[in-house]
Protein backbone atom coordinates (compact mmCIF):
# COMPACT_ATOMS: atom_id res chain seq x y z
CA UNK A 1 0.00 0.00 0.00
CA UNK A 2 1.23 3.71 -0.86
CA UNK A 3 0.11 6.75 1.05
CA UNK A 4 1.03 10.58 0.57
CA UNK A 5 1.00 12.78 3.28
CA UNK A 6 1.07 16.99 2.54
CA UNK A 7 0.85 19.04 5.57
CA UNK A 8 0.95 23.15 6.34
CA UNK A 9 -0.68 24.21 2.78
CA UNK A 10 -1.07 27.39 4.49
CA UNK A 11 -3.34 28.87 1.04
CA UNK A 12 -3.59 32.47 1.36
CA UNK A 13 -5.42 35.86 0.58
CA UNK A 14 -4.39 38.46 0.66
CA UNK A 15 -7.24 40.85 0.50
CA UNK A 16 -9.82 41.18 3.19
CA UNK A 17 -12.52 42.92 4.23
CA UNK A 18 -11.54 45.56 7.56
CA UNK A 19 -14.40 43.64 9.62
CA UNK A 20 -13.01 40.60 8.92
CA UNK A 21 -9.49 42.29 10.76
CA UNK A 22 -11.61 42.04 13.81
CA UNK A 23 -9.88 39.33 16.11
CA UNK A 24 -6.52 36.89 16.34
CA UNK A 25 -6.88 37.73 12.17
CA UNK A 26 -5.17 40.92 12.12
CA UNK A 27 -2.04 39.45 14.12
CA UNK A 28 -2.12 36.88 10.96
CA UNK A 29 -2.68 39.16 8.43
CA UNK A 30 0.05 41.34 9.57
CA UNK A 31 2.27 38.58 9.44
CA UNK A 32 1.38 37.27 6.13
CA UNK A 33 2.04 40.79 4.37
CA UNK A 34 5.13 41.47 5.96
CA UNK A 35 6.58 37.88 5.86
CA UNK A 36 4.97 34.60 5.16
CA UNK A 37 3.76 35.59 1.42
CA UNK A 38 7.38 36.30 0.75
CA UNK A 39 8.31 31.98 1.55
CA UNK A 40 5.41 30.27 0.53
CA UNK A 41 4.57 30.10 -3.05
CA UNK A 42 1.29 28.87 -4.34
CA UNK A 43 2.39 28.68 -7.76
CA UNK A 44 4.45 25.36 -7.09
CA UNK A 45 1.26 23.88 -6.14
CA UNK A 46 0.70 22.36 -10.26
CA UNK A 47 4.36 20.75 -9.68
CA UNK A 48 3.17 19.28 -6.11
CA UNK A 49 0.06 18.01 -7.47
CA UNK A 50 1.99 16.41 -10.63
CA UNK A 51 3.96 14.40 -8.14
CA UNK A 52 1.08 13.47 -6.43
CA UNK A 53 -0.41 12.21 -9.29
CA UNK A 54 3.25 9.82 -10.94
CA UNK A 55 3.01 8.25 -7.41
CA UNK A 56 -0.24 6.80 -7.60
CA UNK A 57 -1.28 6.79 -4.08
CA UNK A 58 -3.81 4.24 -2.92
CA UNK A 59 -4.26 6.96 -0.13
CA UNK A 60 -4.16 10.60 0.55
CA UNK A 61 -3.73 12.00 3.81
CA UNK A 62 -3.87 15.87 4.84
CA UNK A 63 -2.26 16.85 8.42
CA UNK A 64 -3.87 20.45 8.60
CA UNK A 65 -3.28 23.91 8.27
CA UNK A 66 -4.47 24.26 4.96
CA UNK A 67 -5.33 27.79 5.26
CA UNK A 68 -3.52 30.78 6.85
CA UNK A 69 -6.30 32.72 8.90
CA UNK A 70 -9.22 30.51 8.12
CA UNK A 71 -10.60 32.63 5.57
CA UNK A 72 -13.55 31.53 4.01
CA UNK A 73 -11.81 32.91 0.51
CA UNK A 74 -8.70 30.58 1.70
CA UNK A 75 -10.87 27.56 2.22
CA UNK A 76 -12.03 28.02 -1.37
CA UNK A 77 -8.98 27.80 -2.71
CA UNK A 78 -8.20 24.78 0.00
CA UNK A 79 -11.21 22.83 -1.37
CA UNK A 80 -10.15 23.61 -5.05
CA UNK A 81 -6.66 22.41 -4.73
CA UNK A 82 -7.60 18.83 -3.07
CA UNK A 83 -10.64 18.42 -4.31
CA UNK A 84 -8.89 18.30 -7.60
CA UNK A 85 -5.90 16.69 -6.49
CA UNK A 86 -8.11 13.76 -5.04
CA UNK A 87 -9.91 13.93 -8.74
CA UNK A 88 -6.06 13.22 -10.51
CA UNK A 89 -4.00 11.30 -8.21
CA UNK A 90 -7.59 9.21 -7.78
CA UNK A 91 -6.63 7.27 -4.24
CA UNK A 92 -8.54 3.89 -4.21
CA UNK A 93 -8.68 3.91 -0.36
CA UNK A 94 -9.72 7.49 0.17
CA UNK A 95 -8.43 10.42 1.41
CA UNK A 96 -8.62 11.82 4.74
CA UNK A 97 -7.73 15.09 6.74
CA UNK A 98 -7.10 16.47 9.77
CA UNK A 99 -7.79 19.57 10.86
CA UNK A 100 -4.75 22.26 11.61
CA UNK A 101 -4.44 25.12 14.28
CA UNK A 102 -5.05 28.05 11.35
CA UNK A 103 -7.55 26.18 10.10
CA UNK A 104 -9.86 27.35 13.69
CA UNK A 105 -8.16 30.79 13.68
CA UNK A 106 -10.85 32.54 14.88
CA UNK A 107 -13.81 31.88 17.01
CA UNK A 108 -16.14 32.95 14.19
CA UNK A 109 -14.51 29.95 11.38
CA UNK A 110 -14.95 27.32 14.20
CA UNK A 111 -18.52 28.46 15.11
CA UNK A 112 -19.27 28.52 11.18
CA UNK A 113 -17.32 25.28 10.85
CA UNK A 114 -15.86 26.23 7.83
CA UNK A 115 -12.71 23.34 7.90
CA UNK A 116 -15.99 20.88 8.17
CA UNK A 117 -17.99 21.97 5.35
CA UNK A 118 -15.09 22.79 3.13
CA UNK A 119 -13.18 19.26 3.54
CA UNK A 120 -16.09 17.59 4.41
CA UNK A 121 -15.90 14.65 1.95
CA UNK A 122 -12.56 14.05 4.07
CA UNK A 123 -12.38 14.59 7.24
CA UNK A 124 -14.16 13.68 10.29
CA UNK A 125 -17.38 14.74 12.70
CA UNK A 126 -16.22 13.03 15.43
CA UNK A 127 -12.47 12.82 16.98
CA UNK A 128 -10.45 10.34 17.38
CA UNK A 129 -11.21 9.37 13.81
CA UNK A 130 -11.27 5.88 12.69
CA UNK A 131 -10.27 4.82 9.08
CA UNK A 132 -9.95 1.19 8.17
CA UNK A 133 -8.03 0.61 4.93
CA UNK A 134 -7.83 -2.61 4.75
CA UNK A 135 -4.94 -4.76 4.20
CA UNK A 136 -4.21 -4.57 7.45
CA UNK A 137 -3.99 -0.70 7.94
CA UNK A 138 -5.73 1.74 10.31
CA UNK A 139 -5.23 5.48 10.40
CA UNK A 140 -6.75 7.22 13.49
CA UNK A 141 -6.73 10.65 13.26
CA UNK A 142 -6.70 13.21 16.30
CA UNK A 143 -8.12 16.97 16.70
CA UNK A 144 -6.35 18.85 19.47
CA UNK A 145 -6.93 22.34 17.31
CA UNK A 146 -9.21 25.21 18.59
CA UNK A 147 -9.52 28.97 18.55
CA UNK A 148 -7.33 30.60 20.48
CA UNK A 149 -6.55 34.30 21.25
CA UNK A 150 -3.28 34.53 22.21
CA UNK A 151 -1.47 31.49 21.00
CA UNK A 152 -1.49 28.42 19.17
CA UNK A 153 -1.53 25.47 21.28
CA UNK A 154 -3.50 22.39 20.97
CA UNK A 155 -5.40 20.95 23.45
CA UNK A 156 -6.85 16.95 23.38
CA UNK A 157 -8.36 16.52 26.46
CA UNK A 158 -9.40 13.53 28.62
CA UNK A 159 -12.22 12.26 26.28
CA UNK A 160 -10.22 11.99 23.03
CA UNK A 161 -7.36 10.48 25.08
CA UNK A 162 -9.46 7.62 26.48
CA UNK A 163 -10.92 7.13 23.41
CA UNK A 164 -7.72 6.75 21.63
CA UNK A 165 -6.07 4.15 24.07
CA UNK A 166 -9.67 2.00 23.62
CA UNK A 167 -9.33 2.41 19.68
CA UNK A 168 -5.37 0.90 20.18
CA UNK A 169 -6.54 -1.83 22.62
CA UNK A 170 -8.98 -2.81 19.83
CA UNK A 171 -7.42 -3.16 17.48
CA UNK A 172 -5.34 -6.48 16.31
CA UNK A 173 -1.56 -6.66 17.12
CA UNK A 174 -1.13 -7.68 13.29
CA UNK A 175 -2.51 -3.95 12.30
CA UNK A 176 -0.52 -1.42 11.11
CA UNK A 177 -1.69 2.13 13.06
CA UNK A 178 -0.92 5.26 11.62
CA UNK A 179 -1.70 8.04 13.84
CA UNK A 180 -2.44 11.49 11.95
CA UNK A 181 -2.35 14.61 14.08
CA UNK A 182 -1.15 17.96 13.15
CA UNK A 183 0.94 18.86 16.23
CA UNK A 184 4.09 16.95 16.67
CA UNK A 185 4.75 14.92 20.50
CA UNK A 186 8.01 16.97 20.57
CA UNK A 187 11.18 18.09 18.67
CA UNK A 188 14.36 16.19 17.60
CA UNK A 189 17.38 17.37 19.78
CA UNK A 190 19.16 19.02 17.18
CA UNK A 191 16.83 21.52 16.75
CA UNK A 192 15.06 24.18 19.16
CA UNK A 193 12.40 23.14 21.24
CA UNK A 194 9.16 24.32 20.64
CA UNK A 195 7.50 27.33 22.82
CA UNK A 196 4.58 25.95 25.03
CA UNK A 197 2.09 28.21 23.79
CA UNK A 198 2.85 26.74 20.17
CA UNK A 199 2.80 23.48 20.93
CA UNK A 200 0.07 20.46 22.13
CA UNK A 201 -0.50 20.95 25.55
CA UNK A 202 -1.12 17.61 26.66
CA UNK A 203 1.52 15.76 24.27
CA UNK A 204 3.10 14.18 27.46
CA UNK A 205 0.27 12.17 28.25
CA UNK A 206 -1.03 11.64 24.37
CA UNK A 207 2.85 10.27 23.99
CA UNK A 208 2.11 7.96 26.82
CA UNK A 209 -1.05 6.52 25.63
CA UNK A 210 0.84 5.60 22.58
CA UNK A 211 3.53 4.12 23.93
CA UNK A 212 1.72 2.20 26.95
CA UNK A 213 0.06 0.71 23.92
CA UNK A 214 3.10 -1.57 23.47
CA UNK A 215 2.88 -1.55 19.39
CA UNK A 216 4.74 -0.17 16.97
CA UNK A 217 3.21 3.11 15.59
CA UNK A 218 4.04 5.56 13.08
CA UNK A 219 2.57 9.36 14.18
CA UNK A 220 2.17 11.90 11.31
CA UNK A 221 2.06 15.33 11.68
CA UNK A 222 3.15 18.72 10.67
CA UNK A 223 2.66 22.19 12.64
CA UNK A 224 6.91 22.63 12.95
CA UNK A 225 7.60 23.73 9.59
CA UNK A 226 10.83 21.32 8.94
CA UNK A 227 10.81 17.95 7.59
CA UNK A 228 11.92 15.34 10.27
CA UNK A 229 12.11 11.22 11.38
CA UNK A 230 12.27 10.64 14.94
CA UNK A 231 11.83 8.39 17.76
CA UNK A 232 11.11 10.26 20.98
CA UNK A 233 13.16 8.59 24.13
CA UNK A 234 9.92 7.89 26.02
CA UNK A 235 8.22 6.14 23.00
CA UNK A 236 10.89 3.80 22.25
CA UNK A 237 8.30 2.17 19.33
CA UNK A 238 6.39 5.25 18.19
CA UNK A 239 8.01 6.89 14.92
CA UNK A 240 7.34 10.61 14.22
CA UNK A 241 7.11 11.88 10.80
CA UNK A 242 7.33 15.98 10.57
CA UNK A 243 5.95 16.23 6.49
CA UNK A 244 6.81 19.64 6.14
CA UNK A 245 5.23 22.41 4.16
CA UNK A 246 5.43 21.75 0.44
CA UNK A 247 5.00 25.32 -0.45
CA UNK A 248 7.26 27.16 2.05
CA UNK A 249 11.00 27.70 -0.05
CA UNK A 250 14.00 28.42 1.86
CA UNK A 251 17.95 28.19 1.18
CA UNK A 252 17.55 24.61 2.49
CA UNK A 253 14.57 24.12 0.31
CA UNK A 254 14.09 26.30 -2.89
CA UNK A 255 11.11 24.98 -4.24
CA UNK A 256 9.62 23.87 -1.02
CA UNK A 257 9.80 20.92 1.28
CA UNK A 258 8.14 18.20 -0.37
CA UNK A 259 6.28 15.57 0.48
CA UNK A 260 6.30 12.14 2.06
CA UNK A 261 5.26 9.10 1.00
CA UNK A 262 4.75 5.83 3.00
CA UNK A 263 4.78 2.29 1.17
CA UNK A 264 3.45 -0.38 3.83
CA UNK A 265 4.47 -4.00 2.62
CA UNK A 266 5.05 -7.08 4.25
CA UNK A 267 4.46 -5.73 7.79
CA UNK A 268 6.72 -2.60 7.75
CA UNK A 269 6.76 0.89 6.63
CA UNK A 270 8.78 2.33 4.71
CA UNK A 271 8.97 6.36 4.12
CA UNK A 272 10.05 8.37 1.34
CA UNK A 273 10.71 12.14 1.19
CA UNK A 274 10.05 13.97 -2.35
CA UNK A 275 11.54 17.42 -2.48
CA UNK A 276 12.21 19.43 -5.54
CA UNK A 277 16.19 20.66 -6.25
CA UNK A 278 16.89 24.04 -7.65
CA UNK A 279 16.17 23.15 -10.78
CA UNK A 280 12.78 21.64 -10.16
CA UNK A 281 13.97 17.91 -9.94
CA UNK A 282 12.37 15.79 -7.72
CA UNK A 283 14.70 13.82 -5.52
CA UNK A 284 13.64 11.24 -2.95
CA UNK A 285 15.69 10.18 0.24
CA UNK A 286 14.50 7.03 1.58
CA UNK A 287 14.56 6.32 5.15
CA UNK A 288 13.59 2.93 7.60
Amino acid sequence: MRLVVLGDLHFFQLGVWPWQLFSKRLLGQCNLWFHRRRHFQPSLWPRIAARVEELAPDVLLGSGDFTTTALPGEFAQAREAWEGLVRTAAPRLGAYVVPGNHDRYTYQAHRRRLFEDALAPWTATSWPARWSLGEGVTVLGLDPTRPNPFNASGVLGEQQLDCLAKALATLPQSECVLVLCHYPIGTPPDLPEEAEGHGLQDKEALTRVLAESGRAIVYLHGHIHWPWRWVPPNAAKVVTVNVGAPMLTSATFPLGQGIAELVIKDGGVRVHRHVMDVDGRWTVSPEE
